[in-house]
């Protein structure tokens, strides 16, 4: 399968194989040029990845028997390395401004930094040039504290997550209204705080995913019935049940509501991230369960569970909805922007139709990667093999996108040959790339 014109597709791979120990990855046979296997690094499993024209950059955690978690951010272009540095606590989402890598990492201690609560998080942020830290924001809280997403707001970052008791982040606070709540917060290119906005209730909420652009901050999550964002109630599609909905809110560049809407059902729905696409609409990724209410319409599940992808204009006025899911258990994990389309990967078994074309789970759960644009498919890549294939992380780049996958034995990426790993206790990276 060839890439659409102008586009650029690259996909790490993090396999449960040893570099030493695993056969060399076969050419794919696509036209020459169409498709690059370039190696990376050996052992730890991908937690979050960013990248930007030239490079790629990965969060790789390993644990020993007796020691806590280590994560190596690691710089690449194609199959060299550029730099890597060490970060104590385990991986989390990572991003690209035109200025700094920005790492999030969890841990009682996570990068050198004394923390409240366990766990705590840290945002690093690195020099792109050479991984050193020009600074380290802890983000935590008297109870626990996590960050699930970030993204570049121009030179700043937004960071999102979720957090019981009183959250501290650099000099400031906000406490939570129950179980737990979400957060959002803007942090400048030196880690300095601008603000933070709380949503919640009193039972369970949380921030999974934010996007933003220009003077645009867009945010996606779950919450519980009795929740509100800023004074602003989210409509629960039951008030008499503590299932969780989704939510989606724009919020301006001083962190001022804007608009915001929710969706659900009778069961536990899930998020699995946010997008604003380059006509400024917005895509949400979420996981669904027997009947959704959802953007202008609704979502029935064709099996235990399904993955949907929901767009709402730059106001908020509903759009398309796509369903990805077929009779089995299936669903959605990451999504990003590619111009004017979004990118979504997920999992699947047994079989599910994508655009025109039936997929077959080659053994165990079998993953995909689809472009669709506002609702209309654009293309597919099948992570296809006879074990468990998983995207963990995607993330635009110009002209495309970088993808996160893990997999447990022979695999086939877009139409490449993974070979099968030897010991599915260790990771080994393997870069994808196509080219037009």
């Amino acid at each position: 399968m060839r890439a659409p014109a102008g586009w650029l597709f690259a996909a790490t791979i993090v396999s449960a194989c040893c570099l030493s120990a695993c056969p060399a990855p076969r050419r794919p046979t696509q036209p020459a040029g169409a498709f690059t296997l370039e190696i990376g690094r050996d052992g730890g499993s991908l937690h979050g990845i960013a990248g930007d024209a030239d490079h790629s950059y990965a969060a790789l955690t390993t644990r020993g028997q007796t020691t806590s978690a280590q994560t190596t951010i690691e710089a690449r272009r194609g199959s060299q390395l550029v730099w890597k540095t060490e970060l104590a606590g385990e991986g989390g989402p990572l991003a690209r401004t035109p200025t700094l890598v920005i790492a999030a990492v969890l841990g009682g201690s996570a990068a050198g930094v004394t923390l409240r609560g366990e766990p705590g998080a840290v945002v690093v942020g690195l020099d792109p040039r050479t991984g050193v830290a020009r600074w380290k924001l802890a983000v935590d809280s008297s109870e626990w504290a996590l960050v699930a997403a970030i993204a570049a707001a121009g030179e700043d970052v937004i960071v999102g997550g979720s957090f019981a008791g009183t959250l501290r982040a650099g000099a400031k606070t906000v406490s939570s209204a129950g179980k737990s709540d979400g957060f959002v917060a803007r942090i400048t290119a030196t880690g300095e705080v601008v603000w933070i906005v709380r949503l919640g209730g009193p039972g369970a909420d949380a921030v999974a995913g934010v996007a933003s652009t220009g003077s645009r901050v867009v945010i996606a999550g779950t919450f519980a019935a009795g929740a509100d964002l800023l004074g602003e109630p989210f409509a629960a599609y039951d008030e008499r049940t503590p299932r969780a909905d989704g939510f989606v809110a724009e919020l301006d560049g001083a962190g001022a509501r804007r608009w915001s809407t929710t969706f659900g059902g009778r069961m536990d729905d899930s998020v699995a991230g946010v997008a604003i696409d380059g006509a400024g609409r917005i895509a949400v990724a979420a996981n669904t369960r027997e009947v959704v209410k959802i953007a202008a319409g609704e979502v029935i599940a064709m099996g235990d569970g399904d993955g949907a992808i929901a767009w709402w204009s730059k106001d908020g006025v509903p759009g398309p909805i796509v369903q990805l899911g077929g009779p089995e258990f299936d669903g959605v994990r990451a999504i990003t922007a590619a111009g004017d389309r979004v990118v979504v990967a997920g999992f699947f078994s047994g079989t599910m139709r994508l655009g025109e074309r039936i997929l077959t789970a080659g053994g165990g759960d079998d993953a995909f990667v689809v472009a669709y644009e506002n609702g209309a498919f654009v293309e597919l890549w099948p992570i296809t093999g006879e074990g468990r294939e998983e995207v963990a992380a995607l993330a635009g780049i110009p002209g495309g996108f970088i993808a996160g996958v893990t997999h447990t034995a022979r695999a086939t990426i877009g139409g490449a040959d993974v070979a099968a790993p030897r010991d599915p206790t260790s990771g080994a990276a393997l870069v994808v790339r196509a080219v037009p």
